[in-house]
């Protein structure tokens, strides 16, 4: 059972959960990209922090059994009155006046989770 088992693994799960990864953090990318698509803000610089802010920890495990975290590195900035964490969260509302698309890391979420299911469904 154990020759199946390997099999099968290599062959059928471990490639479908490594695209599964790298399609989810290409869409990261891209949803978190759309965000500057709004035109450029005249009353603040931009720093890029979010566009660059999506990462993966890459496939980690084997034997049937992978873990992968896609997610966003929050920038250790502040703003003189927010957070880099706050700058974040204001993004995803159109909060404080940031120009650009809201709700982009639920757009990357959504597309992190279709993924997988294209790939396992």
């Amino acid at each position: 059972m154990g020759k199946i088992w390997n099999a099968v693994d290599r062959q059928v799960i471990r490639p479908r959960v490594y695209a599964a990864e790298a399609e989810g953090i290409a869409s990261t990318f891209e949803a978190i990209g759309s965000f500057y698509g709004q035109g450029n803000p005249v009353l603040y610089q931009r720093t890029g922090n979010y566009g660059s802010s999506p990462y993966s920890s890459g496939v980690q495990g084997g034997g049937g059994k992978y873990d992968y975290t896609i997610g966003l590195v929050v920038s250790d900035y502040s703003t003189g009155n927010y957070s880099g964490q706050k700058v974040f969260e204001e993004i995803q509302h159109n909060g404080s006046g940031i120009l650009g698309k809201p709700g982009t890391w639920d757009e990357a979420q959504e597309s992190i989770l279709n993924a997988v299911k294209k790939n396992f469904g």
